[in-house]
């Protein structure tokens, strides 16, 4: 018979289950040990990272962003405001700075996109990792429409041409908006001018929150969905 040195103590439990062979399916209790872990500013120091030399990061994004996130070393406002400071002077620059002005996480389209978002995002974990795609779906989930125009297709968008979606003509303006945002992000083009973006009748505000959001879930990744955890828990 076994021997276990923490018999008789709440450590057994553990014991137990560590000294199990492997594929085993015990007959039954258990024991959850839950994670409290959470990061501190001091735990993401910079000059910490192996990332960090001669008293700069060579990276050109944080490779550690999420959890200087969840630390609170940094927040939207700063992220947003480093991504779009060649614009700061320009006319387009004025209507970022009046559309992100004051915001502390991601907005979604409606109650029900975060959760669409989240559906495919699961998709994405295992077939794709690239921040490119993570945009596009972000925007592609904005709407029940546009979720509906993609879900024959979402499962297989990165491997067809995009430009080939013929279900766009059953999209109204704004979405078709939202949507040609996704294909120039996706495709590394260009498909919406400066001058467009600008004019508010073209491409509303709330059109053009999300195609900001887009665009830096796009060079940040992950970590600028993070934020929008963070609110949901305070």
């Amino acid at each position: 018979m076994t021997k276990y040195f923490l018999k008789d103590t709440p450590l057994a439990e553990l014991e137990r289950q560590m000294m199990t062979p492997p594929n085993f399916s015990p007959r039954g209790g258990g024991q959850t040990i839950l994670c409290r872990f959470r990061y501190r500013p001091e735990d993401v120091v910079c000059k910490h990272c192996t990332e960090y030399r001669r008293r700069e990061c060579i990276e050109s994004v944080c490779p550690w962003l999420e959890e200087r996130v969840e630390a609170g070393a940094v927040t939207y406002t700063s992220l947003a405001a480093e991504f779009y400071r060649k614009w700061r002077e320009t006319e387009l620059g004025e209507r970022i700075k009046e559309l992100l002005s004051g915001k502390r996480a991601i907005a979604y389209y409606d109650n029900d996109h975060a959760g669409r978002l989240a559906l495919y995002t699961l998709f994405l974990d295992r077939h794709r990792s690239d921040h490119r795609a993570l945009a596009a779906t972000y925007l592609l989930t904005a709407t029940e429409t546009l979720r509906r125009c993609a879900i024959p297709r979402i499962f297989d968008l990165w491997g067809i041409d995009i430009r080939s979606w013929s279900a766009v003509r059953t999209l109204s303006e704004q979405e078709y908006v939202l949507f040609q945002a996704a294909k120039g992000i996706w495709l590394g083009q260009r498909t919406i001018t400066i001058p467009e973006l600008c004019d508010r009748d073209l491409v509303e505000d709330k059109t053009l929150r999300l195609i900001l959001n887009a665009a830096l879930i796009a060079h940040y990744g992950r970590a600028m969905l993070a934020f929008d955890r963070l609110e949901s828990r305070a």
